[in-house]
C-alpha cells in the first residue's frame, strides 16, 4: 500500500500525476468546463482529497472569483499543495482531516457552490464513501454542484471485457482479474459499483448522472435540489 505520509512518495507521485493516468487530462478538463457552467462566482469549492494540489491549482486559475478549502489526511500532500497553492493567497484555504470521518470536521464559513473528489473516495469503504457524498450534499447550497471522478469497480466476470478495453490506453493492463485484485490491494483501493455510487448520490438529496466513463474511470455528477423529494 503506498505511503500517503511519506515525502518521498508525495514528491514521487506529483511529478507522475499528470502522466499516470490515461483518462485524466480528459475528464479534469471536463471537471473545470463543469465548475465553470456553474457560475460559482465568489462562493467556495470544496476538494474532498485535494492531494498535493494539482486540481485545485486548476479550478482556482478557471474560477478567479471562487475560494477553495481542501481537506486531505496526508501532511505531505498538503505541504506540497501549500507550496503550489500559496500564490493564491487568502482564496486557498487547506484542512488536515480523514474524510473517513467528515462528521466531526468543522468547515470555515463559507457558501459551498460545489464539491469535488478527485480519484480519492475509492480509499474508503462503502459506508464512508456514502456518508461522504451525504455530508457533502449537507454543506452545499441548493442548486449546488458535486463532481466526483473516481475507480468503478470491474466484476470478475466482466474483467476480460475491462482488460481489452483499458489495454487500448494502457499496455501494462493486468493480464487476470487475480493480478488486478492485487494491484487494488497494493494500492488500497476499494472502488464501488457506478449504480451504487449513483444510488447514494440521489438517495441523499441530488439529481445525479454519469457524465463521462471509460473502462473504471467515470466523471459522476449530481445536483442538489432545493428539497427533499
Amino acid at each position: 500500500m503506498s505511503d500517503w505520509h511519506s515525502t518521498e512518495t508525495v514528491t514521487e507521485w506529483d511529478a507522475t500525476a499528470d502522466t499516470r493516468l490515461p483518462t485524466r487530462a480528459e475528464q479534469q478538463a471536463i471537471l473545470l468546463a463543469l465548475l465553470e457552467q456553474a457560475a460559482v462566482g465568489e462562493d467556495a469549492v470544496l476538494d474532498l482529497g485535494v492531494g498535493s494540489g494539482l486540481v485545485a491549482e486548476a479550478v482556482l486559475e478557471r474560477l478567479p472569483g471562487a475560494a477553495l478549502v481542501g481537506i486531505d489526511f496526508s501532511e505531505a500532500m498538503l505541504e506540497q499543495a501549500r507550496k503550489r497553492l500559496d500564490r493564491f493567497g487568502s482564496r486557498a484555504h487547506l484542512l488536515r482531516h480523514d474524510l473517513a470521518d467528515l462528521a466531526a470536521l468543522t468547515l470555515p464559513v463559507k457558501r459551498y457552490a460545489a464539491v469535488i473528489s478527485i480519484q480519492t473516495l475509492h480509499h474508503l469503504s462503502d459506508v464512508e464513501k456514502e456518508a461522504a457524498v451525504a455530508w457533502a450534499a449537507s454543506v452545499m447550497v441548493p442548486g449546488g454542484l458535486i463532481i466526483i471522478v473516481d475507480r468503478v469497480s470491474v466484476p470478475e466476470r466482466l474483467f476480460d471485457a475491462w482488460a481489452t478495453t483499458w489495454r487500448r490506453v494502457d499496455p501494462d493492463t493486468p493480464e487476470s482479474y487475480a493480478e488486478y485484485a492485487q494491484q487494488l490491494e497494493r494500492g488500497g483501493d476499494r472502488p464501488t459499483r457506478l449504480q451504487d455510487q449513483l444510488a447514494w448520490l440521489e438517495h441523499h438529496g441530488m439529481d445525479a448522472a454519469c457524465l463521462h466513463a471509460y473502462g473504471n474511470r467515470a466523471l459522476l455528477v449530481g445536483r442538489k435540489r432545493n428539497r427533499i423529494v
